[in-house]
């Protein structure tokens, strides 16, 4: 039977006096190494504040989790909290004032380089060798970890974790009214603006009225990014080995936009949608026959966009096609990020064995685990896979759902099979189960050998520039943008040919060249420490062999 708050007090200060009494009768020297090994360091971190805490939990930084780490971690940690999409500011004002936790937790990487840059960063590679289990034989077992964690001095600055390899975005088509339409999956441009115009003209939907669409709005929200990922359109690429720096390939991109635009096959008001929520909107009321949508959360996706589309419009089936070929060449989807670094040690942390034992509690398989599952027979049962499953929604939302950055470095994997994307799809749901469909789907379209098409790395490999150079490319970017964003709906007075010179002119004007010598430089000379597109495909390689080992 439990004991009570006030008999399980009692029988602590017993077995408390007892130890002590033979810690005492053990002689001094044990007992002052017995007091050493029971001692617990004190420990400051971020944690990201989400205003996601459900009423009644409590905060981010006192609740259920912050208590449950210091009854069982090896320190006592006490949380600062750092608004998720303002952290850089936050962290700004605290580094400033001298009152920055010892242990940072950031998933921006131009973040955590700027505070290398300012020398705010603990190196930790003797702090590993020396203190560390968990995370030092992670390590030994992904090298990865320890080349995305060095820094242009040579040192090892930051933690993280290694994450399943998976598209992080899915084109979609409307299956049905292709089959409706006696129409093929389209393979290039011509094609893709063909069928466009089919779904758009040739009534896919059977109601008689005019209102669908061949496309969702490309300018803004997930479908914007399909176009850059269609032509690698990004300011820094690569070709035969070398970083090609500018506006590349946004005239072609461009071209493709307009003439999309001009045929009449995506919502004229497609600027004034900012943040492409009515796109989105139009896609889930069965009004869009291709859309781009971000599927980072594919459990997710099938819980709240797929569940929504099966319910308005139930006739609807979904199809994952690859990328169409362009002009300048055919490429795959951007792929999540496998190699995380997601924390890191401030230089002028007090005890970092401390922090590094921290480090490790939160490194273990168990912890990450619980952290997303919660505690088994409360939150979830096992399956016949042996894999969890909630067991209320609403308790599992409650207490549990919000606490995920405190698992920023839970490497998933690490628990087998029940840590792959596969298996957190509930199939007996019909959403969940197209989501499954879905998931595999997109795995087999764009986990390919395709060159991906966001540039040299994934986001959260590349560098930092210096603050100058960033403010200057931030502008110059932007401007650039606007420049072509006029030239879709230009007309005669505006083409893309006139808004390609006007975007050149802008770049040599707003620090092109000394934006192209610094990347050229950094590349020159950090090329052989990068972990690009092809790391990132053996990685999936590897996890899809020791998926097929476990089931």
């Amino acid at each position: 039977m439990a004991l009570t708050m006030k008999a399980w007090m009692k029988s602590s200060l017993v077995l408390g006096l007892i130890g002590g009494l033979l810690a005492g009768c053990s002689g001094g020297g044990s007992g002052e190494q017995a007091e050493g090994e029971n001692s617990r360091g004190n420990i400051t971190s971020t944690i990201y504040d989400r205003g996601s805490v459900p009423s009644g939990m409590g905060t981010i930084e006192d609740n259920m989790w912050s208590k449950w780490i210091n009854e069982n971690g090896p320190a006592n940690v006490k949380y600062t909290a750092v608004p998720r999409w303002e952290s850089q500011s936050k962290l700004n004002v605290l580094f400033a004032s001298g009152s920055a936790p010892d242990l940072i937790f950031e998933f921006g990487t131009p973040v955590r380089n700027t505070l290398f840059n300012q020398k705010q960063l603990m190196p930790l590679d003797e702090l590993i060798e020396n203190s560390s289990v968990e995370y030092k034989a992670l390590m030994e077992k992904y090298p990865q970890l320890k080349k995305a964690g060095i820094k242009s001095d040579g040192k090892l600055y930051e933690v993280g974790r290694m994450n399943e390899v998976f598209p992080l975005v899915s084109f979609f088509i409307r299956e049905d009214w292709l089959e409706k339409l006696n129409l093929e999956v389209p393979t290039n441009e011509e094609e893709m603006l063909a069928v466009a115009k089919a779904f758009t003209e040739n009534d896919p939907d059977g109601n008689g009225v005019d209102d669908t669409y061949g496309i969702g709005g490309f300018q803004f929200g997930d479908t914007a990014g399909l176009f850059r990922y269609m032509y690698n359109a990004n300011f820094v690429n690569m070709e035969d080995g070398e970083v090609v720096v500018g506006p590349n390939h946004l005239k072609e991109a461009t071209s493709f936009k307009r003439a999309l635009y001009e045929a009449g096959v995506v919502d004229k008001d497609l600027l004034t949608d900012k943040d492409g929520a009515k796109a989105k909107q139009d896609f889930l009321n069965g009004k869009i026959g291709m859309y781009a949508a971000m599927t980072s959360d594919y459990t997710g996706f099938a819980a709240k966009e797929l569940d929504t589309l099966m319910q308005n419009v139930p006739e609807a089936k979904l199809k994952v096609i690859p990328l169409p070929s362009t002009s300048v060449g055919q490429y795959t989807m951007v792929w999540n990020n496998p190699v995380q670094m997601t924390a890191a040690i401030n230089a002028r942390a007090k005890n970092p064995e401390a922090a590094m034992q921290y480090i490790d509690f939160l490194t273990k398989t168990e912890n990450g685990r619980t952290f997303k599952n919660g505690f088994e027979g409360t939150h979830y049962t096992l399956n016949d896979q042996g894999c969890p499953r909630i067991l209320d929604e609403e308790k599992y939302k409650q207490e549990v759902s919000w606490a995920g950055d405190y698992a920023m470095l839970y490497s998933r994997l690490e628990e087998g099979k029940c840590g792959y994307t596969e298996m957190l799809f509930s199939e007996e749901i019909p959403s969940q189960k197209e989501g499954l469909r879905l998931f595999k789907e997109a795995r087999e379209v764009y986990m390919t050998d395709l060159p991906v098409g966001e540039g040299v790395t994934h986001s959260e490999h590349m560098p930092q520039l210096p603050k100058e150079l960033q403010v200057k490319f931030t502008n110059v970017n932007t401007a650039i943008n606007d420049i072509y964003t006029r030239s879709i709906i230009g007309g005669s007075k505006y083409t893309v040919e006139q808004a390609a010179i006007d975007a050149q002119k802008q770049w040599e004007q707003g620090g092109g060249s000394e934006i192209e010598a610094w990347y050229k430089d950094w590349w020159s000379k950090e090329k052989d420490n990068v972990l690009v597109w092809e790391d990132f495909y053996e990685i999936y390689e590897q996890q899809q062999a020791d998926f097929e080992k476990s089931e």
